[in-house]
């Protein structure tokens, strides 16, 4: 996956994740926003 769309999918894959997992695990949410 490109550097460039991982930016920009990092937030709504934090979204997904949030809604998924509901910050479950913790590193999802960071790797989704980092």
């Amino acid at each position: 996956v490109p550097y460039g769309e991982m930016l920009v999918g990092s937030r709504r894959i934090s979204q997904d994740i949030s809604t998924r997992d509901e910050g479950g695990d913790g590193k999802v949410v960071v790797i989704g926003r980092g």
